[in-house]
């Protein structure tokens, strides 16, 4: 693994680890403040560094750039619904628009390799936000 995909997967994992810890009924100790902790790192990597950190992917500047957002505001929308703060449901729709432009925009252009990372990032993070969104919709 390269120092980019690092920075990118261990935040990602700590923040799959504990914030969706309440999901299967898992008491760990901080949980909460570890889950804002990298879902915040993890929207700022993307969102200001997106450039930078999808860069091996050969797609065009403007492309990145929109992913990195729409990717930033993903986390911030997952932190929105984990915590119960106001405005989640407004988050999370914003972040099913963003994701679904990116996703139809990769399966527009599934041929080229370049997108197939942009893919694979955007189907975990629907998973991702449908099961807390799905979690914070049902459990209250």
């Amino acid at each position: 693994m390269s120092k980019k995909q690092l920075l990118e997967f261990i935040p990602l994992g700590i923040f799959l680890l504990f914030g969706l810890s309440p999901l299967f009924k898992l008491d760990l100790p901080f949980a909460s403040i570890a889950a804002i902790m990298s879902g915040s790192f993890l929207a700022m990597i993307y969102f200001y560094g997106s450039f930078w950190l999808l860069s091996e992917t050969g797609t065009s500047k403007i492309i990145r750039i929109i992913a990195g957002l729409v990717f930033g505001t993903n986390f911030i929308g997952c932190i929105f619904c984990l915590m119960h703060w106001p405005y989640c449901s407004m988050y999370a729709t914003i972040s099913y628009i963003g994701l679904g432009m990116v996703l139809l925009i990769s399966l527009f252009n599934y041929k080229s390799l370049s997108y197939k990372p942009l893919l694979y990032r955007c189907i975990l993070f629907i998973i991702v936000l449908s099961g807390v969104y799905g979690y914070r919709s049902f459990v209250g």
